[in-house]
């Protein structure tokens, strides 16, 4: 049993009146036995209702406790979670990184990167565990990023991404991301197709850049690559030799796992033998076109997109870039009367992503479709040139049921009657 007391301090005016003076506001103490122990201590309060509480924990460990707060958990606290539904912002963070890691570089950096501003934003708010993390912190968190419009798209994704990751391990009641609310009717970025003519400019450049036959042969491969295949330019770094056989070209893209299966043209096919082998290669048994085996993915990726930035920038042509010719690959397909899951499984992408990004006006699609609707004109009116009518019997509009001189067509057929001789 347990008693509570007040322990006056030195300047308390009622020290002489001793423990059975509790109407001051000095600290309050507990004196008793516990488990045969004597046990007298401060409860750390001098207010008389909090010191009931606490001495009722003291007494029985689970006096206040309660569910916690992740639904179908048993287990007893005093607030909030219990500490397996529980994980702070910083852990939460590494494990999502540490699970995903079945995405390309680039994924995983954007991640990184969107993930690191984020967390210091939380904590600087005062969160300090996933379900601490309100609706309010992502709309300043958004304030906070001085970016366009089309990159919060992007990261809001990510974000969203992280809570259903945090809600699947039940470390969150519900993806607070999901009500922030996708920025509406921004108009898309504009890349359009290459024209023939500036296809032609980008491959002579070639010839002209560097101060080498490697650097040049080097580059007319690659942009014959893009132009043929309209591969990323992950995967047109990174391509393997048996990937280019049989005069065909079978890759799976970088980006999605997608396969890709090609015919490789006459002019790729000798500008790839041509090729000479990558600097600091082993050996003549190379396994790649561009790239050595040495160093990272994103090293030679990034050599590859100089290379090329190079090459646009001698050819003259207005904002080139490697990802045109994936355009201008898809409005071809579409020109000649291609389906659009046709191009989907070109470029390696889904229907939805062709719809989306790819499927742009042109005058070939346009000179097609005006073609398309001509002929149907002119069949409609050959069909009429043909038909012949009988002036006895009234015309049946076909649209709406209506009989000319009759209003609506009867349900039922009328019952023919001789006429009257009156």
């Amino acid at each position: 049993m347990l008693t509570l007391y007040r322990r006056h301090l030195k300047g308390c005016p009622h020290l002489d009146q001793g423990r059975a003076f509790i109407k001051c506001s000095c600290p309050i103490w507990y004196d008793g036995v516990i488990d045969g122990k004597r046990v007298s201590k401060s409860l750390d309060t001098r207010d008389w209702a909090r010191a009931m509480r606490k001495l009722g924990s003291v007494e029985d460990p689970a006096f206040g406790l309660r569910p916690c707060a992740q639904p179908g958990c048993a287990e007893r606290v005093q607030s909030g979670r219990c500490a397996r539904h529980t994980r702070s912002i910083t852990d939460a963070v590494t494990a999502y990184h540490e699970t995903h890691q079945d995405v390309s570089e680039g994924t995983r950096r954007n991640r990184r990167r969107s993930l690191a501003f984020f967390e210091d934003h939380a904590i600087a708010a005062g969160a300090k565990t996933v379900d601490q993390i309100e609706l309010e912190m992502i709309n300043t968190f958004r304030t906070a990023r001085k970016i366009s419009a089309r990159t919060w798209i992007k990261e809001l994704e990510i974000l969203r991404h992280f809570f259903r990751f945090c809600l699947k391990n039940r470390w969150a009641i519900y993806n607070v991301a999901e009500d922030v609310p996708m920025p509406k009717n921004l108009k898309p970025a504009p890349r359009e197709p290459y024209e023939p003519n500036e296809i032609t400019k980008i491959i002579a450049a070639c010839d002209v850049i560097g101060q080498w036959p490697y650097e040049r042969l080097r580059a007319r491969a690659i942009a014959l690559l893009l132009r043929y295949t309209a591969l990323r330019i992950s995967d047109v770094a990174t391509l393997r030799r048996d990937r280019v056989r049989h005069g065909e070209i079978l890759v799976r893209t970088t980006k999605n796992g997608k396969p890709v299966k090609l015919p490789v043209p006459a002019d790729l096919k000798a500008a790839l033998e041509l090729l000479p082998l990558p600097r600091g290669a082993e050996g003549a048994n190379c396994a790649y076109f561009f790239w050595s085996g040495n160093g990272s993915k994103r090293a030679v990726i990034r050599d590859v997109t100089r290379t090329m930035a190079t090459v646009y920038e001698k050819s003259g042509v207005a904002d080139a870039c490697s990802h045109r010719f994936r355009h201008t690959i898809a409005t071809e397909v579409l020109e000649m009367g291609g389906s659009i899951e046709e191009a989907a499984d070109i470029l390696g992408d889904s229907p939805g992503i062709i719809l989306k990004h790819y499927v742009k006006w042109s005058r070939g699609r346009q000179a097609r479709i005006s073609d398309l609707l001509a002929r149907i004109w002119k069949n409609s009116r050959d069909v009429s040139a043909t038909q012949t009518f009988d002036d006895s019997q009234p015309l049946k509009n076909e649209w709406d049921g209506m009989v000319d001189g009759m209003g609506f067509e009867p349900t039922t057929p009328a019952l023919r009657t001789p006429c009257s001789p009156n």
